[in-house]
């Protein structure tokens, strides 16, 4: 039975969320922490870009400013997302861990298992997604590129109602992988929508009736309305169960804390 380092963080300002998770994957793929797996919050709308993305024009960061979203950068790839109110998680783990296929594809779906397995807890009814999105035209314009997250569900990732309803990303170091995902208690595509810059009555409409038909919250499934404490406890339950761990409550190390001071 491996011991893993269970941190249940509050809610905090995006900087300091992707901090942290960039501070524990240095001291993972070193050697000196455990794997980890981390739950969290924001403590206010923060907008997340994959770390290949650049602040361009597609982004109305005037708009950001105005409202109070942070634009933050992740440590790992994929679309944009608009984290608001919802539940995140973050697990990090060296590469040779026996638990999990050496591979992308292969550790997406195991983690992906653990997640559901906690979503059956909360009387959710989901899966896997198990084919990669099919190309779709953009709803906003000829030759424009949707990129965002919730737009459409990657291989193994979670979908429910026929709806992508957690998005993850993984990146690989040479030792160690860090996949970090989120998932929506409340949608919030109308602000996700001004954030790009759709100002524009039908090219805003369009956007939005699309992640409405492809994306879905938690709380709006099964007329239940749970809260965030509720689903990290019910997600700890689904890895304990999928990888029978033994788990122990822990904060973040002296060294991932002299990191994060120089990353926050």
């Amino acid at each position: 039975m491996q011991v893993w380092r269970l941190i249940r963080d509050g809610f905090n300002d995006g900087f300091y969320n992707m901090a942290v998770d960039e501070a524990v994957a240095d001291a993972v793929e070193k050697g000196v922490s455990p794997p980890t797996l981390r739950f969290y919050g924001w403590k206010s709308p923060t907008l997340s870009i994959g770390y290949s993305q650049r602040l361009d024009k597609k982004l109305d960061i005037g708009y950001c400013r105005k409202n109070k979203i942070d634009i933050v950068q992740r440590p790992t790839g994929g679309r944009a997302v608009l984290h608001d109110k919802e539940v995140t998680y973050s697990l990090i783990s060296p590469k040779n861990n026996p638990l999990f296929p050496d591979n992308i594809s292969g550790t997406y779906k195991v983690i992906s298992e653990a997640l559901i397995r906690g979503l059956s807890f909360l009387k959710i009814n989901a899966m896997v997604s198990p084919h990669p999105p099919s190309p779709q035209p953009s709803p906003i314009g000829r030759g424009e590129r949707i990129n965002v997250c919730f737009a459409a569900a990657s291989q193994y990732e979670i979908i429910a109602d026929g709806k992508k309803l957690i998005g993850s990303a993984q990146r690989r170091f040479k030792k160690s992988f860090l996949q970090h995902g989120s998932m929506p208690l409340v949608s919030c595509h109308d602000s996700l929508a001004s954030c790009l810059g759709l100002h524009e009555k039908n090219r805003r409409e369009n956007f939005v009736e699309l992640l409405k038909k492809r994306s879905v919250a938690l709380n709006e499934l099964n007329g239940r309305i749970f809260s965030y404490d509720e689903v990290v406890d019910a997600f700890i339950k689904g890895f304990d169960d999928v990888f029978k761990l033994e788990f122990k409550i822990a904060s973040l190390s002296e060294y991932e804390l002299a990191l994060l001071n120089s990353l926050h």
